[in-house]
């Protein structure tokens, strides 16, 4: 069984150390003066006409930096899993992993993420430190039991409960090449991120909400995998973005499925 996150929408909080930029007018009325301005590898001159206005932007124009840092920034998707099998829990028990796609939640933080140019800023390597959150909101009356040897459901068939779901948290580190379509201007650019990202299983607890509104929650590892890794990818405009991930391992250790 994998895991599969979709994205209906990634917000980029992106925070960088970037100045604001400046603007100095330079105006003459001399003829024959010719004005040059130096902005990276950007040359502009004139000279002809009796008055001459050149504006010109100062600062650090962060698309030509090789290397550029941005930090927190939210994803907020969806999560679900891929299975080959079917399974039913003993005694005409229904299957434990039926959810409820729209309530079972992505959300990654990531605390910092640097792009690297590569060739022209057109392509670049993306790298960061990412904290992953998922939680699983299941549609029948199961729970999942701690401390055991194996991954255990339990029925609990005349429960009303208002949730039942499972929250895990991974460490990840994504790497990913990225292709900008118009590095001048990133935020009107298009750009596509593809490659990979991986790490290690930080915590996970099972909650329950009873119908009086009372909670109980287990702290246990449940026997999912301890490291998680898959394909990451992202398409999109400016700072909003979609993006999917696919975990290649399985979502529970093999040997204890």
């Amino acid at each position: 069984m994998r895991t599969l996150t979709l994205l209906i929408g990634i917000l980029f909080l992106g925070i960088n150390t970037t100045p604001a930029q400046k603007t100095v007018k330079i105006t003459t009325k001399d003829p024959g003066v010719s004005v040059i301005v130096i902005d990276g590898d950007t040359t502009f001159s004139y000279n002809e006409g009796d008055d001459v206005e050149v504006n010109i932007n100062l600062g650090k124009d962060r698309t030509k930096k090789n290397v550029h840092t941005r930090w927190i920034m939210l994803d907020l998707g969806f999560s679900s899993y891929i299975s080959d099998e079917t399974y039913y829990l003993p005694n005409d028990g229904p299957d434990p992993f039926e959810i409820r796609l729209w309530k079972s939640t992505n959300v990654n933080l990531h605390l910092v993420q640097q792009r690297v140019n590569l060739i022209k800023h057109h392509l670049n390597l993306v790298y960061g430190l990412t904290f992953e959150f998922h939680k699983y909101y299941f549609d029948n009356n199961v729970i999942m039991l701690p401390d055991q040897p194996r991954v255990t459901f339990e029925y609990v068939e005349d429960a009303n409960w208002k949730k039942n779901r499972l929250n895990y948290t991974y460490l990840t580190a994504p790497l990913m090449f990225n292709y900008e379509f118009t590095p001048t201007s990133h935020w009107r650019s298009f750009h596509i991120n593809a490659g990979f990202y991986g790490g290690p299983l930080l915590g996970a607890n099972f909650k329950v909400k009873e119908s009086d509104g009372s909670k109980t929650k287990e702290r246990d590892n449940f026997q999912l995998s301890k490291w998680r890794y898959g394909l990451r990818g992202e398409i999109g405009y400016g700072p909003v973005n979609f993006y999917f991930t696919y975990a290649l391992n399985e979502l529970f250790e093999e040997d204890k499925n």
